[in-house]
């Protein structure tokens, strides 16, 4: 492979690479190399051999003229880089295309081979530290003789520990007998006649033991008066408020107490769809298990779904026995969620125009879109709003924030007034619980669909047909509003529109 560079003629500063074994310069059709500008050229000039040893050129016609460097050529000639031909009066150099180096260059290895042999070096005494291992492995195993002198060591430590604490154990006892046989004190008890010093257990006159009572208690006058004396008796029903650990012997308790276990794990790890299959295949297996209730409520609330774990606090009251300090903690749980929301209805229901400039926007409405789409035969209207939420950036995580959506959709009434349409519309608000806690944009799609017959009915109704007028976008992350959109703009004076608390009886 070679190149050819036009140093004359109309093709001059062009190069030409040649990959082909024989190539025909001159004027005829079937040339390889074809010049018809050139007058000079035969039809079949010149020849260009590659060869073992080089390439080669030689002249096909007499009388045209062919010169290698300022030589006319009449045998073939090997040609060498750079050699200049003259073809006519077109004036062709040749190179190679990797053009011999005019001098050698040391080599230099650099850090490569100098590197490639410490590391050469370190895996042969790896091998050799290998080999030496092997080659000693029989005294690296344990016999059986080194594990009974094992054995036989933590017997003996064993034993002597036990001794101690028994040795201990004894002492304990010894001080706690000479306490007991230490003379007692009689203490007069209210209501009743005082004490009276203890007479020893011994006759007047002589060494023996005192006589015996009825009851076999010396017949002393402390003994007769405690006798006498009527205790009342000790209740001991009394209601425990710690209940004792579940019992492991139960294999159901004991499954579901490690199951529960599981599911915390991965509630910690934000794994909520695990938590949620383990805690539901809890309450299959043992449906009295309180505490995997209790742990299921505190997952449903962390989600945002409120009216579920407040469904699940009624769920753990109906099943917690009445003195149970569950039962007292689920009716604290349910007053707490009631007042979440009745606190954020009171919030959504807030009247007044919203400050567009002071809203904190953390998280954003993105470009909303509204398209039409075509009716058919059961729908006269329908209309798709498009949008995106998008987390601002530089903004706090809100990877424990419930994200709700409220959407409305208005329609324009005869007399010029603007009310919440009829249409079927998507359920507002969107619940989408911890949206941001591993993304930071959310897509959301809502609908508008006004069905045949629908426009008939309000005509009857109102004495007028409605007609779609526009929609409002509000955004809430807990209870803090932080984005708001409408078109038109001035449907953002009106309050937030809840549906739950604007419902017809």
């Amino acid at each position: 492979m070679y190149r050819l560079v036009f140093l004359s003629g109309r093709n001059q500063g062009k190069r030409l690479v040649v990959r082909q074994t024989l190539t025909v310069i001159g004027r005829a059709p079937e040339c390889h190399l074809r010049l018809p500008d050139d007058d000079q050229l035969a039809l079949q000039h010149a020849c260009f051999e590659e060869r073992g040893t080089g390439v080669y050129v030689s002249g096909l016609t007499p009388g045209f003229p062919l010169e290698h460097n300022g030589q006319p050529v009449a045998e073939p000639v090997r040609l060498a880089h750079n050699d200049v031909l003259v073809l006519g009066q077109t004036q062709i150099r040749f190179e190679n295309i990797i053009a011999p180096q005019p001098r050698r260059h040391r080599t230099s290895f650099g850090l490569l081979q100098p590197a490639t042999g410490l590391v050469i070096v370190a895996l042969l005494l790896l091998e050799l530290g290998l080999l030496a291992y092997l080659l000693d492995w029989p005294g690296h195993l344990i016999t059986p003789q080194t594990e009974a002198v094992d054995v036989l060591r933590y017997k003996r430590n064993r034993i002597r520990k036990v001794r101690a604490a028994q040795l201990a154990r004894g002492k304990d006892q010894t001080k706690s007998t000479a306490q007991a046989t230490a003379p007692a004190t009689v203490v007069t008890l209210p209501g009743t006649a005082p004490a009276v010093p203890v007479a020893p257990l011994t006759n007047n006159t002589g060494g023996s033991p005192a006589p015996l009572g009825e009851q076999g208690l010396p017949a002393t006058p402390a003994h007769q008066l405690l006798s006498e004396t009527d205790f009342p008796p000790v209740d001991t029903n009394t209601t425990m408020i710690d209940l004792p650990p579940v019992s492991a012997a139960d294999p159901l308790i004991e499954e579901a107490q490690r199951m529960l276990a599981e599911a915390v794990s991965a509630a910690e790890f934000a794994d909520y769809a695990k938590a949620a299959r383990l805690l539901s295949q809890i309450h299959q297996n043992a449906p009295d298990f309180l505490p995997a209730h209790i742990e299921h409520a505190r997952l449903l609330e962390v989600r945002g779904n409120l009216d579920d774990a407040y469904q699940r606090w009624t769920r753990i009251l109906d099943l917690a026995p009445e003195d149970s300090p569950y039962r007292a903690q689920a009716l604290r749980e349910r007053e707490r969620l009631a007042g979440i929301q009745a606190l954020q209805t009171r919030i959504v229901q807030l009247p007044g125009t919203l400050d567009l400039n002071n809203m904190p926007r953390h998280v954003r409405i993105a470009s909303p879109s509204l398209q039409k789409i075509p009716p058919d035969a059961d729908v006269v209207e329908m209309r798709i709003l498009k949008t995106t939420l998008d987390l601002a950036p530089g903004a706090p995580l809100f990877k424990d924030a419930n994200i709700q959506v409220f959407i409305t959709f208005y329609d324009a009434t005869p007399d010029g007034r603007i009310q919440p349409t009829r249409a079927i519309t998507t359920p507002s608000p969107m619940a989408f619980g911890q949206a941001f806690a591993d993304r930071r944009s959310l897509p959301l799609e809502a609908t508008y669909v006004v069905t045949r017959g629908l426009r008939s009915q309000e005509t009857e109704e109102t004495g007028g047909s409605w007609s779609y007028y526009g929609y409002t976008l509000h955004v809430f992350a807990g209870q803090i509003l932080e984005d708001a959109v409408a078109k038109p703009n001035k449907l953002l004076e009106r309050p937030v529109f809840f549906p739950e608390a604007n419902a017809e009886p």
